[in-house]
């Protein structure tokens, strides 16, 4: 029987935030502003929060925002709003790193090494041109950090089998029904999750607060890393005693029928390797009245298109699928080509 997918809808969002105890990003319990980021346009572009509060209580010169990407393909359109998001982030003055993941490519999905060292090198200039600025952030690939490295190796005396077990994405029987990873938590599987678990706790050694932006569907990744942290006793040589907070974005809803964008699924989004008369298509031809659920609607506000404020109204007109719709979905095309165009 075929694996079907796991949507992320709004009953899914609530069905994580009641199950993990997260915070929902609405207007009335999200009460703080973050990075020049109004409450307003937070509830926007985020889903929710993990002990955010307690980040934001750390003074600014000891924390810091991180998220990663697998090299496990050239980037889709959902990607380059997470650069742009982290783009935001570091221009409102936090402290931000992205980690290229060639190693968690390489064993996690299976990919060449000299493939993942080659796509790793052009993500770093792709995140450069997109505007994150390396020289006052932290933009770096895995197989060259020897420190999360060895702290990976350090963190493992810690972890427990039921860790790993309890880690599975949402949709890993969707993934594993297309070949994209192990059926099972195998060993090269194990090491991509521990590095994962180094590079948050490795931040962990030198900042009082560590912030990770994930997609929602990533939220037992941040959980399997603090449960570990949580177990360093004084025979560790590292510390378990920073927070570890996230903020999970919105994900995109994929094309054809497919539950998010995904660098490893043809077909479910729009990439920098997309021909621009398909995206042209592809922007078009959605003519889902329901914002929550059109992949068009939904990367408008991932991304740093238009000011939130106006979203307001491009959300009206998508629900109504009127003129103005259509006109905007034209202008939004030649702006992912813009950015298709910065893929090096």
């Amino acid at each position: 029987m075929t694996a079907k997918p796991v949507l992320f809808s709004e009953d899914y969002y609530r069905s994580i935030v009641k199950e993990y105890g997260y915070s929902p990003f609405d207007l009335q319990r999200f009460d703080f502003d973050l990075a020049g980021l109004s409450q307003n346009e937070l509830n926007l572009r985020y889903l929710c929060h993990h002990a955010a509060d307690l980040y934001t209580a750390a003074s600014t010169s000891s924390r810091i925002v991180t998220t990663g990407f697998g090299m496990s393909g050239p980037p889709h359109m959902a990607t380059a709003s997470h650069i742009m998001k982290m783009v935001r982030l570091q221009n409102g003055g936090e402290k931000c790193q992205i980690v290229l993941g060639d190693l968690d490519a390489y064993n996690g999905r299976g990919r060449s090494y000299e493939f993942t060292s080659e796509l790793s090198e052009r993500f770093r200039l792709f995140a450069q041109r997109l505007g994150f600025d390396d020289s006052n952030g932290i933009l770096r690939n895995q197989r060259d950090h020897s420190e999360a490295l060895t702290n990976m190796y350090l963190l493992g005396r810690y972890t427990q089998e039921n860790d790993f077990l309890t880690a599975e994405e949402d949709n890993h029987a969707y993934y594993v029904a297309r070949g994209i990873v192990d059926a099972t938590m195998t060993f090269r599987r194990r090491l991509s999750l521990a590095l994962m678990a180094s590079d948050f706790v490795t931040l962990g050694q030198t900042h009082e607060a560590v912030l990770v932006l994930l997609g929602v569907d990533e939220h037992k990744y941040v959980r399997f890393a603090q449960e570990v942290a949580r177990r360093f006793d004084d025979d560790a040589p590292l510390s378990g005693g920073f927070t570890l907070a996230a903020l999970y974005a919105r994900l995109n809803s994929g094309f054809n029928g497919h539950p998010k964008f995904s660098k490893s699924i043809p077909g479910s989004g729009i990439s920098v390797e997309t021909p621009n008369d398909e995206i042209l298509r592809l922007v078009q031809d959605d003519n889902c009245q329901d914002p929550a659920s059109s992949p068009v609607f939904q990367l408008m506000h991932q991304m740093t298109y238009c000011p939130h404020e106006d979203l307001m109204r491009i959300h009206q007109d998508c629900a109504e699928n009127n003129h103005r719709w259509n006109s905007e979905k034209r202008k939004f095309a030649d702006f992912l080509v813009h950015v298709k165009e910065l893929w090096p």
